[in-house]
């Protein structure tokens, strides 16, 4: 606990200084410099994005900072849950259009259709019904640069799709304090949930998967891209299980 508490003091000091531009301090300077690494280095022609997932906490703040710093034509903000009047004020934007609405859905991929590149921050491991690997497929369609922060499990040599696992063993490696949620989706698991018309065990609220560097990696080969960046950023949280990867994945041919 005591070294969870010194992690967490070390993650506010670096964030800190994006409150001065009206951030929270949720929001990760690590992500921000690599958002700088793929529009300043390696895709610098790029005019568009998806940011997929990025309001929790954050509030649209690396759609915004992209659009600021980066001066993209175009943005795609998509995520199932809004703050009140946030959509409203983003709405407000002309480069940036917002999608309330699941992103893995594939009426929501074809919307987007074709952009540069696309953001996956802290998403793919949430990701069930259709499975993340299904989801980096439909966006290879149409996007030429997969930009990828993950929670990484480092436990083993395999992904494992956490949620089956029995629920002891789950609660052991999921983040901590939410048991109660994990107890209810177990035990409602085939259940059909209201709002995400899936079931329960799929929903995107919880960890799903156990997901392994040489996994993703393979996945994406097959799907035609090669690795242009990674960082290994350390422990996420206070969970010996995963660590922070990023990963820039680009089209073999560009």
């Amino acid at each position: 606990m005591f070294s969870y508490s010194i992690h967490r003091i070390k993650k506010t000091i670096r964030n800190a200084p994006n409150l001065l531009s009206g951030y929270s301090i949720y929001v990760d300077s690590d992500k921000l410099r690599l958002i700088d690494r793929v529009f300043q280095h390696i895709l610098p022609s790029a005019h568009s994005f998806g940011d997929l997932g990025g309001v929790w906490k954050v509030n649209a703040a690396y759609s915004l900072y992209t659009l600021r710093k980066h001066k993209l034509q175009h943005g795609f903000l998509v995520d199932t849950n809004f703050p009140d009047g946030l959509r409203e004020r983003l709405s407000k934007i002309p480069t940036l259009t917002v999608l309330q609405q699941d992103f893995a859905r594939q009426e929501t991929i074809d919307m987007i259709g074709s952009v540069d590149a696309v953001f996956f921050f802290d998403v793919l491991l949430h990701q069930a019904n259709p499975s993340w690997k299904e989801i980096l497929a439909n966006y290879a369609k149409n996007v030429s640069c997969f930009v990828i922060f993950n929670q990484q499990f480092i436990k083993g040599n395999n992904t494992i799709r956490l949620t089956d696992l029995p629920i002891e063993e789950y609660i052991s490696l999921a983040p901590r304090g939410r048991d109660e949620t994990y107890r209810h989706v177990y035990k409602h698991a085939d259940e059909i949930h209201p709002e995400y018309k899936k079931p329960w065990r799929d929903i995107h609220n919880i960890f799903q998967w156990g997901i392994t560097d040489s996994d993703l990696r393979a996945t994406m080969s097959r799907l035609g891209f090669r690795e242009a960046y990674f960082k290994n950023y350390g422990r996420f949280s206070n969970l010996p299980a995963f660590e922070n990867h990023a990963f820039v994945f680009t089209k073999s041919n560009l």
